[in-house]
């Protein structure tokens, strides 16, 4: 096994770069609460641990994908177009978009890893 890696789902996965989480944190942080236009005593620590535990899930979330092989994740996109096409037998507009949506926001997520 790689020195700099930890075990998951029986494979090695490289280690997350702390830095870069932080970093992504401070940027959800700003676009989220206009930092630095609002003071930070004024929006308060709370805030921070939030945009540091999404930033932390988003880099989580992008590792686990990274590990998932490339034919599966093809598997998935042809899967996820099929439903996007069965999708349009869904009489109720709000809920066909959502479904929708779910299903492209998927289909990124896996094209970008």
């Amino acid at each position: 096994m790689i020195k700099n890696a930890t075990p998951v789902n029986g494979g090695a996965m490289p280690r997350i770069d702390r830095g870069a989480v932080m970093r992504r944190a401070w940027e959800i942080f700003r676009e989220t609460y206009k930092y630095p236009q609002i003071k930070f005593s004024s929006i308060g620590r709370k805030c921070f641990a939030w945009a540091l535990r999404k930033a932390w899930e988003d880099t989580r979330e992008a590792a686990r994908i990274a590990a998932i092989p490339a034919a599966e994740r093809a598997e998935r996109v042809d899967a996820l177009q099929v439903l996007i096409n069965r999708a349009s037998f869904i009489d109720h507009g709000p809920t066909w978009r959502m479904t929708v949506s779910a299903y492209r926001d998927e289909i990124r997520q896996l094209q970008s890893a």
